[in-house]
């Protein structure tokens, strides 16, 4: 037997679940008929293999010493591959694939038409906005934690070096930053008029998480120590809170903050975020809370040479810049761009 939703109520685990969720969410409904909708479409077959081609293949060119990494990552593992080869190809390809997967999410159906026969029914704007946020959220999940799956088994099978841990924690930070992704361009589908619209905005938002935010801030930070006349380690402070605002940034430093080892890991991630012209003496004692201090390291012709380092002090580095903070910053964006765009959407005349 079967309800008008299509779910089967054949008595399962599954089957209560189903009608838990639509008891007790409204947007429920919503979601998972986007969710139906994307695999009878095949586009979750699609996603699929886009994803097994974004890790699978670029691990397979590793086994066979395509890209000459394969020393490297027998010797230093998982580690090697998502320095060498994950972060920049995720950073800069999964944007695009949730873009893609949520430009046209309400857009498609406001031009169809088929948005006003989804509203006349027993769902208000927050329930079709927050369903098919959800329901974009795990087409792009279930495909992409399946292919990191495949990944990680993969990996453990050539026999190289494997940190569960290391590699956990990445995937968990990927799928966030993915997540994110596909809730900001569903959120730019609800408040423009077109698909058009929604397309430029959604690649708007890419270049600029991903080419000019880092340049923003550090020019916020030119402005308040040239202009404003804020010098010490609030301009740094500053400066490190609204790198860390863009999901991009914060996707990235997350990964080579793991990527590092020992307490002071944290530290060379956020400072890591900084180039030559910044005050990185202030930033590592003042901001992080570390030791800034010169150390002798050998150089050409077995000489030592001095080098200024950022060491680990007595302190940790302020919770507010810690990797826990950082995740917070990151996915709270699926919210922040929600509730933006449902200002729009509630107002807008459909």
């Amino acid at each position: 037997m079967s309800d008008d939703s299509g779910t089967t109520d054949d008595g399962s685990p599954f089957a209560g679940l189903d009608r838990a969720l639509r008891a007790q969410f409204s947007w429920y409904v919503v979601a998972k008929k986007e969710f139906q909708d994307t695999v009878r479409s095949k586009g979750l077959w699609v996603l699929s293999l886009v994803f097994l081609v974004l890790f699978v293949v670029p691990l397979l060119g590793v086994a066979f010493d395509v890209l000459g990494l394969g020393q490297v990552v027998q010797q230093l593992g998982a580690r090697a591959l998502i320095s060498g080869l994950y972060l920049n190809l995720v950073t800069f390809l999964l944007p695009l694939v949730a873009m893609f997967v949520g430009y046209a999410a309400l857009t498609g159906e406001r031009e169809s038409g088929s948005l006003k026969v989804l509203l006349s029914l027993p769902f208000s704007r927050r329930d079709v906005l927050v369903g098919k946020v959800v329901g974009r959220c795990a087409v792009v999940a279930v495909p992409l934690l399946t292919a990191l799956g495949l990944t990680a088994l993969l990996f453990v099978s050539l026999g190289a070096p494997f940190n569960a841990g290391l590699y956990g924690l990445f995937s968990l930070f990927t799928v966030g930053f993915a997540l994110v992704m596909v809730a900001v361009a569903v959120s730019i589908s609800a408040a423009v008029p077109s698909g058009r619209w929604s397309l430029l905005g959604n690649f708007f938002v890419y270049f600029y998480f991903t080419f000019v935010w880092n340049s923003l801030a550090n020019g916020i930070g030119n402005l308040l120590g040239n202009q404003v006349g804020l010098g010490g380690s609030l301009r740094w402070q500053i400066t490190l809170f609204v790198k860390l605002l863009s999901p991009t940034q914060s996707y990235k430093t997350l990964t080579n903050s793991i990527l590092g080892s020992g307490a002071n890991a944290e530290r060379l991630a956020r400072l890591g975020m900084f180039g030559r012209n910044a005050d990185r003496g202030t930033i590592c004692g003042d901001v992080l809370r570390g030791n800034f201090t010169t150390v002798q390291v050998q150089g050409f012709g077995n000489q030592t040479v001095p080098r200024q380092v950022c060491q680990a002090g007595q302190q940790s580095v302020p919770i507010y810049f810690s990797d826990v903070a950082v995740f917070v910053y990151l996915v709270a964006w699926i919210g922040l761009a929600a509730v933006v765009s449902y200002y729009t959407f509630d107002r807008v005349d459909l």
